[in-house]
């Protein structure tokens, strides 16, 4: 126990200390403001751990940096696993990563039933273990699965396996299956870890969000009935599958007051009056910034937790998502006023 405390430990100071080295709010704003390239918005994100990374390829196209941005994501957790961390810190981290694995799984799906090429995400298990190619060629969701299973993943295989058709309504099925087996296996990976009670709160707020997000979408849409029974992911700190069912028959305005005693009410209040003079997509904007900030508070001040792992997880990818919309924006010359809400807040 000791000797895993000290190991412990030690992972949490090397990820505090480059969260240290991490691409900070400011210098996203000058490459919202002054940055005409891409090389000139690296050089921006100079002595950061991400932009001393990005320096070395000297990509000039968005397209080019952004699969560099998926190289940096895999090699900067391969590079954590090489500290050896405790076997605690390594299942969690493992389990948490599986979410870029049931996105590639999505993704050769869509493939089967489309017919069109799979967008890979270079991340995950099965891409560490050099299966992402074979994946990407499946022809059929029984070669899917062979490859979950060569890759030691066959329990995501499940709804797969139920496939009874290849269309676009046993697809929308499946890929609920997918999302819904991942969150309740990393719930099941935390609930075994000590300050397991913090580490589900945190789960369950960002269940929460993702609700939250798709009833609100459906709101917005005009079918605010747009989530049925089937969509109704569980496992959220505060709203409940009953909940969730009773949220989806309502518009946005109905649905804040509804949630009047939640901390969700002032924002989604704030949601539903601006959806109705901008549309759908002030949803994210709005809701984005808040999930990173109560997640956050929850778990980034607790040192020498896997709670500090649990954030340093989260903030890797959002550090990686605002540099993406800000290199996007330097790409198609997008006035920095409509950019900056779309920045998550300075983590």
């Amino acid at each position: 126990m000791r000797l895993a405390s000290n190991r412990l430990a030690f992972l949490v100071a090397v990820l505090k200390a480059r969260e240290a080295k991490g691409v900070e709010h400011e210098m996203l704003e000058e490459i919202l403001l002054r940055a005409a390239s891409m090389a000139e918005a690296v050089d921006f994100m100079k002595g950061t751990d991400l932009g001393g990374f990005l320096s070395e390829y000297g990509a000039a196209r968005f397209d080019e940096m952004d699969e560099l941005l998926w190289k940096y994501l895999d090699r900067y957790f391969d590079r954590i696993r090489r500290l050896r961390p405790d076997p605690s810190a390594a299942r969690l981290m493992d389990r948490y990563l599986h979410k870029y694995d049931v996105a590639n799984i999505i993704s050769a799906l869509r493939e089967v039933v489309f017919q069109r090429p799979a967008n890979m995400i270079p991340a995950g298990t099965l891409f560490n273990q050099g299966l992402l190619n074979d994946l990407s060629r499946a022809q059929s969701p029984g070669e899917i699965v062979s490859v979950l299973v060569t890759g030691g993943m066959a329990e995501y295989a499940g709804p797969i396996r139920r496939m009874t058709d290849i269309d676009r309504r046993t697809l929308r099925q499946v890929e609920r299956g997918l999302d819904q087996l991942y969150l309740q296996m990393l719930r099941e990976t935390l609930e075994g870890m000590d300050d397991h009670e913090i580490l589900l709160r945190a789960h369950g707020i960002l269940i929460d969000y993702l609700i939250l997000g798709r009833v609100l979408r459906a709101a917005a849409s005009g079918m605010p009935g747009g989530i049925d029974g089937g969509g109704v992911v569980s496992g959220g700190y505060l709203l409940t599958p009953d909940l969730v069912r009773e949220l989806a028959g309502l518009k946005a305005q109905e649905i804040a007051a509804r949630l009047e005693d939640t901390p969700y009410h002032a924002m989604i209040q704030e949601v539903a009056r601006q959806v109705e003079q901008q549309g759908a997509y002030v949803i994210d904007r709005i809701m984005e910034p808040e999930r990173i900030m109560r997640v956050r508070e929850l778990l980034s001040p607790r040192s020498l937790s896997l709670c500090a792992v649990l954030w340093h997880l989260t903030f890797k990818e959002h550090e990686l998502r605002n540099v993406r919309v800000a290199l996007k924006a330097v790409e198609d010359r997008l006035p920095p006023a409509e950019v900056r809400d779309y920045l998550a807040v300075s983590l």
